[in-house]
């Protein structure tokens, strides 16, 4: 006898022991046990507990002589005289019961699990209970005890895959009950796989069609069928019920509860058969060795997930502190791009002098780019660029060079006008014209960018950055930086033209002061009939002209009062103003004629004097 311990409450375990096990005494004959066997199924009951319960007792029969239990009948006992052949005519239960038998008082009945234990190891499915009289009070089977266990959460960690049987016993629908019996016996099953085949030649699939157990074979021979003529495919349970290998347990469980069937199949993603799940392989993951692998497989897992668990704080810890640094060196970037438009707007601000801002922004531009060159090129009227400032580390200047592009067409220029901006990662990748390849190729350069620049609406010239011998990605930020500093250089050309008009107009008005002083200085001791012809002199002396003449208007003549005619006084003449420049600045007030004056006044006088350029005032 066996003596254990157990944490369950008294009323589950009692829930698992089957009352009324079906009991015969040493004379009854066979073929009255098989069919006393086959009755009990046919009896209905209202709950599962019930229906469970039924299954047990129709699935054995115990032998007792004088109150005591001598010996134990099954179902598998019933498929091995089957598959023996054996008449059983005339046959007695002792000549065929199994004895001794293996049993367990109802008061050590404690213990779930060591019945488990006890059932495994003696490679039995029926444990019967005694009293302390050692009289039979009950029956424990796999059925009852998986039904009474708390296993739930046990079965939900579980797997089909981890439990089902793999090698499964199989037959053709062609097999006769027969050659199964002697299969179930031979392999010590109790049930058997129909299956037809399926697959390809080159990858056979078993595909199961139907299922042959102990008890159908029980149910035949009650029926008095012929087993050896009798072919599986029509008798066999169909169709088949499956789970998939990733299911747990608990669904296994629950299924075979719905189906009240005691078997299911395991079947891949092609239906093919990979296994078999049974009764007794949920109890297996009850086994007390099982559930300490069970642990020892959670404890791993447990320490698994720490491991991920610190992996991934880690790998996030080093995704967020490369993140910190990207966006710290990108601020950075933005402060030190900031502070470089800042400085060169400083400079053009503090600075008149246009090359010295250009080539302080190449010099600025290449190193924080740190790219080959840096340029600015200006465009002539209708005409080449003129590279006008030039940082580079290469060997080959580019400054002062004039760029001559046979491929640079007139809305190339209107691109440029419109602030289209190129930017070119490899000239190598980039579609573009031959010729256009050919001169980058001439002039070094690999990759680039290039950023119009215009004055007073004009395009005015290109800021151009490059790289002489790789290609390179430009970003963003490297783009919208040299835009910025664009703006900032138009401010500076724009600057540059309004202070250079300056200055011109300054000369202008310098001049024309010094012209005057000479005026002054010149005639200002001079009175009287010298004046005139002293004026006239002085006048052509300051103006650097040939020709300087003073008139007045008598009557509708003109009288010179002093000219001044390649050098020396010309004799005074009188002549009428008609068809001559001294019209048209007595009708206006003034009159200037830059050339060409004797086409437009053909006059003999005019001809006479060989006036090309007029400026007069009246």
């Amino acid at each position: 006898m066996f003596k254990h311990t157990t944490a369950l409450t008294s009323s589950e375990l009692k829930s698992a022991i089957v009352r009324d096990p079906l009991i015969v005494g040493l004379d009854t004959l066979v073929m009255d046990a098989i069919a006393l066997m086959s009755s009990v199924r046919a009896v209905c009951d209202a709950t599962k507990v019930d229906e469970l319960h039924l299954d047990a007792r129709a699935s054995c029969i115990l032998v007792v002589d004088n109150n005591k239990l001598l010996g134990i009948f099954t179902e598998r006992d019933v498929v091995r005289l089957c598959a023996q052949q054996r008449p059983l005519k005339n046959l007695t239960i002792r000549e065929v019961m199994i004895h001794p038998v293996i049993t367990l008082h109802e008061s050590d009945f404690t213990d779930v699990f060591f019945v488990v234990n006890l059932l495994q190891q003696y490679h039995i499915r029926h444990l019967p209970l005694l009293d302390e009289q050692d009289c039979v009070v009950g029956l424990l089977t796999n059925e009852s005890l998986r039904q009474s266990s708390r296993t739930v959460n046990l079965l939900r960690l579980r797997l089909a895959f981890e439990v089902m049987t793999r090698e499964v016993i199989c037959a053709a629908p062609d097999s006769s009950i027969l050659a199964i019996a002697q299969l179930m016996t031979a392999h010590r099953v109790s049930s058997v796989m129909i299956v037809q085949p399926g697959g390809s030649e080159d990858a056979p699939l078993k595909i199961a069609v139907g299922i042959v157990t102990e008890r159908d074979i029980v149910q035949f021979h009650s029926l008095g069928m012929n087993l050896e003529t009798c072919l599986a495919h029509m008798v066999m349970s169909t169709p088949i019920f499956a789970v998939k290998p990733e299911d747990s347990l608990l669904v296994v469980q629950q299924m075979m509860e719905q189906r009240l069937i005691r078997r299911l199949a395991v079947t891949g993603e092609q239906g093919e058969l990979l296994g078999i799940v049974t009764q007794t392989s949920l109890l297996q993951a009850l086994n007390p060795l099982e559930l300490y692998k069970l642990a020892e497989v959670l404890e791993k897992k447990v320490v698994q997930l720490e491991t991920e668990k610190v992996q991934l704080l880690e790998a996030r810890t080093a995704e967020l502190e490369q993140q910190v640094e990207a966006r710290t060196a990108a601020l950075k970037t933005k402060v030190e791009q900031a502070q470089l438009v800042s400085d060169i707007a400083m400079q053009i601000r503090s600075s008149l002098s246009l090359q010295t801002i250009l080539e302080t922004t190449v010099q600025q531009v290449r190193q924080f780019l740190g790219c080959d060159r840096a340029i600015i090129l200006r465009f002539e009227e209708d005409g080449p660029a003129t590279v006008v400032a030039e940082s580079t580390t290469s060997s080959l200047s580019l400054m002062g060079r004039r760029v001559n592009d046979t491929c640079f067409h007139e809305n190339y220029r209107e691109n440029y006008r419109q602030r289209h901006i190129r930017v070119v990662p490899d000239i190598y990748t980039i579609e573009m014209a031959d010729c256009h390849r050919e001169m980058l190729i001439d002039l070094q350069i690999r990759a680039k960018i290039l950023i119009p620049l215009l004055c007073n609406g004009e395009l005015w010239g290109l800021l151009n950055v490059t790289e002489t011998q790789r290609p390179r990605e430009w970003q963003q930020s490297e783009i919208e930086l040299l835009q910025a500093l664009s703006v900032h250089l138009e401010i500076a050309l724009q600057q540059a033209t309004t202070h250079q008009q300056l200055q011109e107009q300054l000369r202008d008005r310098q001049r024309a002061e010094m012209t005057l002083q000479k005026l002054v200085t010149g005639t200002a001791a001079v009175t009287g009939d010298d004046f005139f012809p002293a004026l006239v002199r002085h006048i052509a002396e300051a103006l650097n002209v040939r020709y300087a003449i003073v008139t007045e208007m008598v009557g509708d003549k003109i009288n010179t009062l002093g000219f001044w005619a390649n050098g020396a006084l010309a004799p005074e003449m009188s002549y009428n103003p008609t068809g001559t420049p001294c019209e048209s600045t007595l009708k206006y007030g003034e009159f200037y004629c830059e050339s060409q004056v004797q086409k437009s006044f053909p006059n003999r006088h005019v001809r006479n004097m060989n006036w090309v350029q007029k400026n007069g005032r009246k």
